[in-house]
């Protein structure tokens, strides 16, 4: 016999399921079942990759969820009357499975997307019953089971013997005929215990007596016995208690038996179960073949159930067209020909409209001319709030998102494939990609919602799993470990998965002490530890939290909340259950609406010149523009200056010559220590040469070994090699050497013939086992066809085998490229703004600090926070006195003081300026914390030297101590049962002068604490004696040495990085700011054993090593051991002799993570060449 489980939670049931569908459905298919379930727990999260799962298994799906339901007679915030078990019935044209959408998003409607006082996801009764019939035929579309978990189940275990049969007439007065059946469970627990045969006996003979179908179950979590334990771990998680505390509660699962058992073994269940009731073989039929026959009744036609694969767009009315959506997209491209290439004619014109043909007639065939225009309506009202925004991804490769301005990239210019972004023969969706400033991010998805209307539209979501760091924090919550213990292991965790954790113990030097003491080498036998990295190791991936996915926006036709549960997210938008892996099974069209910080921080720059500078004349003056043909200045600044980045020539020469000189910091997508190398090496001269350089700077090529034939090649150091003659045309552009996704196209389609749409097919192939072995069984036969020889084909394919699945789109390249020249741009013409734009908007992968350092380098003055002159904002001003009077600098905001709060912030710019201390007390109405920072800061000295004060900061700061919370009238103060003194110019003014003012240490001290950059002067300078007697060389220095010279350099970390490298070995990139510039170290292996944990944990690093040069403008050093430098009495030479200065404050803070910090676009690529 088979038999199917009803009740099935999956890894998508957070904190709950162990296993992933795909091994739920491997072993139901393996023991003979033809359908499964999938019941996650409050979703449809593990839904459609169960569908998948079973789709390939061979099984037929069934979808439901496990859902808490409000006590009748409870709060709804509070009373929950047990959760059940409903299941959507299949083969009615999707009214089930839509009445399973709305019913979980009813569920979530009373949530609000965030953890602290959410009301608990859950439906009353009512709610319950208004969804399971049909509102059109009226029959049942869903089935609910009423098991050991519901308010019927967990009154079986009670005193009151009566309890259960009057909650269960409470459930059949509630719901529609034919829509409850009782879910009947053992899981072999002691008699009196939830999940008992006992339990299961009584549930069998109440619905017996009431005439209710019951239905076996073995209520599953986990595919095999072993994942008991891990579901222990998680039930700790889920709910924050350690193992012996659960299991004295007792809430611990009963008896670790909650499998996907085998046919053979549920039917020696039921035969238990009914021997138990007294019931005989008749009976012992009737609960088998009933819990088929509403497994029967639930499974799932993909298509016409739940529409896989069946693409839905948005109404062509909603975006007011009446008529045909294509020939609206075909008008509007007309449109834009005139605009984007004005007076084209003849064979370039010819050209473009055979494009254009080409491209319509593809998103006619697929039916998505609707989509193409809502997407360039959404460009259009982003455009209209004012709002910067550039596509990205393949999308720049099409023609017609060019003429209706959905993408800024001319396709025809950069040679990009429409097939890379669309075809008929591609298995997954469009997805349109806009970036748009980071700061208005959250004001576009609502924009968007006003547009569409919310039965259009909802956001997507992403699963967040078990990294090594919070694996082992739960896995020490379980343990019962200590919390202090736990974090302190946890913060060595780097970088590495979960399931690595043990072969992390014996490959990473940073972790020997924890390893040894794992292994007991020479500590006290801890078994604990022990099984701490084996508990760790099973949470690896599990799903923790499902959160909002960082831009993806669902757009859909007025179907589409029924094709998607949604719930809020944190923002209190709509969110699907769904995530990206979703999408094209599900047919759901996206949109990724990015927000990108350097798109803000432009937007700033542009913002802060045009208030400085008011004209075009003033502008092109202050950034040294040249003039345009009338003299009168480029015809992308206007009058009242404003300056259109998207027009700015893409042939500047001083935009370029930075680019060359590595000074790149801030600068989107080239400010890395690898990308900063690699420019270097390169040295790009044309925009060209940016997309080249971004789509190098990937796995694809390094695992190639491109990035060396190409530089080589590209200097004429080696001669440019092409595999045949055929592909010349296709690798010219770059020398001979494969770097592009679309030069993979060409090369699939030059050597076989199969056109570019199957070809890019080919390339989503590469990477996997089973269909890359039938790509290369194609590719080698047709090439064979065609007379190419087995050394070219083998050679080729090698290359194609190597980066196809792993390269990098021109398309992405060329839209990267914009944001890339254009920050460049801004920071050759107008330095001071572009820095108090990435000031405000934290862009980059580095600290703050670094960029306040990077100021210093090019000598723009940093001017202190004044209490009457520093904004909400960082601002450019005019530098009024002093030795840099006349220059640009840019002035502290109030903004980034930490804990002053946002209504303080509001109030003090409010009520500027001040003319003194108490002036400003009752007028802003500051807590004495955030009035104290302030003069700590120092944003009252000018303030108060003009108020004639003699005494200092510190004395000021001492005497603020002494006031009260709040005034009790303006000016005055009561000072703790002490007469009242006035808080105003006189008294300040004969405030004497008693405690030593603050050192310049103290100052950095007091910016570092309470603001996290050190703005008096550089953090090393106070090191700067010691540095100096060791012989540390500084970075401005370093260029001036030949390759491998010996040198100590030291420096604030600010960068560290692990990517994954093409040997295999890790290696650990290091970037140290020492006050004269960055310094990129690179700890190969062995270094790696010489400096251990101080690589991850130590902010000041003195470090040895060996100098590499990495270009003309370009040189790292290659590290051989490392020192922190904090600890100056541990450090291995006689120049550290005691009295040397002392590390001036408290640990820095750790180098704040950027939006590149860490992912494989920036990988760093010292040490390939040089």
């Amino acid at each position: 016999m088979s038999f199917t489980h009803l009740h099935v939670s999956t890894a998508f049931s957070a904190h709950y399921g162990v296993s992933w569908p795909e091994e739920l459905a491997a072993a139901a298919a393996a023991d003979g079942a033809t359908a499964l379930a999938c019941t996650d727990r409050d979703g449809l999260y593990g839904t459609v990759k169960h569908l998948k799962a079973c789709m390939a298994a061979g099984l037929d799906a069934i979808v439901g969820v496990d859902l808490a339901v409000f006590d009748d007679d409870g709060d709804l915030r509070t009373q929950l009357g047990g959760r059940v078990v409903v299941l959507a019935h299949g083969h009615n044209n999707g009214a089930g499975y839509r009445a399973l959408c709305r019913l979980i998003s009813d569920a979530h409607a009373r949530t609000t997307g965030k953890a602290q006082g959410a009301v608990p996801v859950a439906v009353t009764r009512a709610e319950l019953a208004s969804r399971t019939l049909d509102p059109e035929t009226l029959q049942p579309v869903l089935t609910v089971l009423i098991g050991p978990d519901s308010d019927v189940g967990r009154a079986m275990g009670g005193r009151r013997y009566l309890r259960p049969r009057t909650l269960f007439k409470r459930w059949l007065d509630a719901m529609p005929p034919g829509t409850l059946a009782a879910e009947v469970v053992s899981q072999l627990s002691p008699p009196g215990e939830p999940l008992s045969t006992a339990h299961a006996v009584r549930m069998l003979k109440l619905a017996a007596e009431h005439g209710v179908p019951a239905v076996l179950s073995n209520a599953v979590r986990y595919v095999a016995e072993d994942g008991a334990a891990t579901a222990d771990v998680l039930d700790s998680a889920r709910t924050l208690k350690s193992l012996p505390e659960l299991s004295a509660a007792p809430l611990l699962q009963p008896n670790g038996q909650g499998w996907l058992k085998s046919a053979a073994r549920m039917l020696e269940l039921a035969k238990e179960i009914i021997h138990a009731a007294g019931y005989g073989t008749a009976d012992l039929k009737r609960l088998l073949a009933q819990t088929e026959a509403l497994a029967d009744r639930c499974r799932m036609d993909p298509v016409a159930d739940m529409g896989w694969k069946q693409p839905v767009v948005p109404e062509a009315s909603v975006i007011g067209i009446a008529g045909d959506a294509l020939a609206e997209l075909t008008l509007r491209c007309e449109a834009g020909i005139g605009r984007r290439f004005p007076g084209i004619s003849g064979q370039r014109e010819q050209q473009m409209r055979t494009r254009l043909e080409h491209e319509l007639r593809i998103i006619d065939s697929l039916g998505f001319a609707s989509y193409f225009l809502t997407v360039a309506e959404v460009s259009r009202m982003i455009l209209a709030m004012g709002v910067r925004a550039a596509a990205r991804g393949s999308g720049a490769s099409s023609l017609v998102n060019y003429l209706i301005d959905i993408s800024q990239v001319n396709p025809l210019q950069h040679d990009l494939i429409f097939e890379r972004f669309l075809s008929r023969d591609r298995a997954t969706l469009p997805d349109i990609d806009i970036d748009v400033e980071s700061a208005e991010r959250h004001n576009v998805y609502r924009k968007i919602f006003e547009r569409f209307g919310a039965e259009r539209v909802t956001l997507m979501s992403m699963q967040n799993g078990y990294r090594a760091r919070g694996a082992v924090r739960d896995a020490g919550l379980a343990l019962g470990m200590d919390d202090g213990e736990v974090g302190e292991i946890a913060k060595q965790l780097w970088r590495f998965s979960a399931r690595h954790f043990r072969e992390a113990l014996v490959e990473k030097p940073e972790l020997k002490e924890f390893a040894d003491r794992v292994e007991q080498r020479g500590f006290t036998e801890n078994q604990q530890l022990d099984l701490l990295v084996d508990l760790t190791e099973r949470l690896d991936r599990l799903p923790r939290h499902i959160s909002m996915h960082p831009c993806g926006v669902i757009l859909g036709d007025a179907t589409l909340l029924d094709r998607t549960p949604v719930q809020p997210s944190g923002l209190g938008l709509p969110m699907s259950q769904f995530d990206k892996h979703d999408m094209d099974p599900m047919g759901m069209l996206k949109l990724d609406v990015l927000g990108v910080r350097m798109q803000s921080a432009m937007a700033f720059a542009v913002r802060e010149v045009i208030r400085l500078h008011p004209s075009k004349a003033e502008v092109v003056a202050a950034g040294a523009h040249q003039a345009g043909p009338d003299g009168t200045g480029p015809d992308y600044i206007a009058e009242d200056g404003h300056i259109d980045l998207n027009a700015v020539p893409l042939d500047d020469e001083p935009t370029f010559e930075l680019i060359r000189s590595t000074h790149t910091l801030g600068c989107f997508q080239i400010e890395s220590p690898g990308q900063r190398e690699l420019i270097g090496k390169m040295a790009p001269r044309e925009f060209n040469d940016l997309i080249i350089d971004i789509s190098l700077f990937r796995p694809g090529p390094m695992k190639s070994d491109m990035v060396r034939p190409f530089l080589e090649h590209r200097h004429g150091f080696a001669p440019e090699v092409y595999p045949h003659p055929d592909l010349k045309p296709v690798l010219k552009e770059t020398h001979g050497v494969t770097v592009f996704h679309e030069q993979i196209l060409k090369t699939f389609d030059v050597m076989t013939g199969c056109g570019l749409a199957r070809a890019d097919e080919f390339r989503r192939a590469l990477g996997n086992d089973v269909l890359e072995a039938k790509v290369e069984e194609f590719f080698r036969k047709e090439a064979r066809a065609r007379n190419y020889s087995p050394e070219v084909v083998d050679k080729v394919w090698g290359t194609l085998k190597a980066f196809g699945s792993f390269g990098f789109c021109k398309a992405h390249g060329a839209a990267f490229a914009v944001p890339t020249y254009q920050s460049a741009w801004l920071k050759a013409h107008h330095p001071e703004a572009f820095l108090a734009g990435l000031w405000e908007h934290d862009p980059g992968m580095y600290p703050k600090r670094l960029l306040v350092a990077e100021a210093r380098r090019l000598g723009i003055p940093i001017l202190p926070l004044d209490i009457n002159r520093s904004q909400a904002e960082y601002r450019v001003e005019r530098v009024e006195s002093g030795p840099d009077r006349g220059k640009l600098g840019i002035r502290l905001s109030l903004n980034g003081i930490f804990g002053l709060s946002a209504a303080e912030l509001k109030r003090i710019v409010a009520g500027q300026p001040y003319d003194s201390l108490a002036d400003l007390r009752a007028r802003s109405r500051l807590s004495r914390p955030s009035i104290q920072r302030l003069a700590q800061l120092g944003a009252f000295d000018t303030l108060h030297r003009a108020s004639g004060g003699a005494a200092n900061r510190a004395d000021l700061v001492q005497h603020l101590q002494k006031l009260q919370t709040r005034p009790h009238r303006k000016g005055v103060e009561v000072i703790e049962g002490q007469l009242a003194l006035p808080l105003g110019d006189v008294e300040l003014k004969n405030l004497k002068a008693v405690l030593p003012a603050p050192s310049m240490v103290d100052n950095v001290r007091a910016e570092l604490d309470l603001m996290a950059v050190d703005v008096s002067e550089h953090l090393m300078t106070s090191h700067r004696p010691l540095l100096d007697r060791l012989g540390v060389t500084t970075a401005d220095k370093l260029l001036g040495l030949r390759n491998g010279t010996e040198v100590l350099v030291a420096g604030v970390r600010v960068a560290t990085q692990t990517p994954p490298m093409r040997g295999g070995r890790r290696v650990v990139f290091i970037s140290v700011d020492d006050g004269t510039g960055c310094v990129d170290s690179v700890f190969f292996h062995e270094a790696q054993e010489q400096s251990g944990s101080l690589l991850f944990g130590t902010r000041l690093l003195l470090i040895r090593g060996t100098t590499r040069r990495t270009g003309p403008r370009g040189i790292s050093i290659s590290a051989s051991m490392a020192w922190d430098l904090s600890r100056p009495e541990t450090l291995p030479f006689p120049e550290a002799a005691p009295g040397a200065p002392a590390y001036p404050g408290p640990e820095l803070p750790g180098p704040v993570p950027g939006p590149l910090d860490g992912i494989s676009r920036n990988l760093a690529i010292t040490g390939l060449g040089g």
